[in-house]
This record gives C-alpha cells, structure tokens and sequence, in this order.
C-alpha cells in the first residue's frame, strides 16, 4: 500500500528484508504529488517509511483532508490479451474506493487507466515488477527442469546395459 501521493520514477535499493513484498513489487523513489508539494523529493527516510508503505500519518505534505492512506494493487486474471489489475484505495485501514485497470500485454498499453496520473504511476510501477518477477520465475522453472531433465537422463542406464528384472 503506497502513499496515494506518491508518484514513482525509478527503483530504489533500501535495506528492506524482502523488498520483492513490498506494495509497488520493488522500492522505488519518485516525487510527491500532495497539493502544495507537487514535485517535492522525499528523503530516504521517508521513501522507506512512507511513500513506499503509506499510511505516511508522520509526513508533513500529507493533507488532512484526504480521500485514501494508502493504495493496494494486486493482479486478477488474464483474459483475451488483457491484464485485470485490481486498485483499493484505503483510508483508516477500510476500503475507500477501487477499480479495476486494463493492462494490453501484447501492446504494452493500458486499455483502462486511472484518471489520477500518481496511482496510474504507481499501477504502471507495480506491473512492470510483477511481470519482471514471473519471467524470473519460469526462467528459473524451466532451468530447474532443464536439469532435472538432464539428471534423469544421466540416471538412465547406457546402451547395452540391463535394468533389473528385464
């Protein structure tokens, strides 16, 4: 769940344990986007405990009066090409709003976008490193396989040689 005002630009290396959980898929900087602090830079600091995280109640850019904490994002299905990306925006730890965006993986496109560019940002951020990490994934798959494969291989008896009870 990310600062609803935090509008990323690039990856960020932190000390988090497991950066790979965190809200946006990966630690990212960026800029703020809170009415009277559009483009300001957030430090590190706040970058790893709030712009990344939200619920940022320690942030003196956030506004009082707001409509969300935080925004959440996580995949649904694909269907026909298109990338159901989930969006709750959450305020107080309840659910505010949500929505679904369109992500075309054959073009690259958003079929569907959020009206608000820093969410839009931050689903564009999110995709990017969930795609990223199931390519990783079946790379890994298909390497683990390609060895087993060559292992099983390997066990199976030469030519000429008989197996038992044959």
């Amino acid at each position: 769940m990310a600062c609803p005002y935090f509008m990323p630009e690039e990856r960020f290396d932190s000390t988090w344990p497991f950066p790979q959980r965190l809200p946006l898929g990966a630690g990212w900087s960026g800029t703020c986007t809170a009415p009277g602090h559009e483009g300001a830079l957030p430090s590190a600091e706040e970058l790893t405990s709030a712009c990344n995280l939200g619920y940022a109640k320690t942030c003196s850019r956030l506004p009082a009066e707001r409509e969300a904490d935080a925004v959440r994002f996580a995949l649904g299905e694909e269907r026909d090409g298109l990338l159901h990306v989930l969006i709750v925006c959450e305020r107080e730890h309840l659910p505010a709003s949500y929505g679904e965006l369109l992500y075309d993986k054959a073009r690259g496109t958003w079929a569907q976008r959020h009206e608000q560019a820093s969410v839009q940002r931050m689903a564009e951020c999110y995709v990017h490193a969930q795609l990223e990490r199931r390519a990783e994934s079946r790379r890994g798959t298909e390497t683990a396989s390609n060895e087993q494969t060559q292992s099983a291989k390997s066990a199976l008896p030469s030519e000429g040689t008989r197996c038992l009870g044959s």
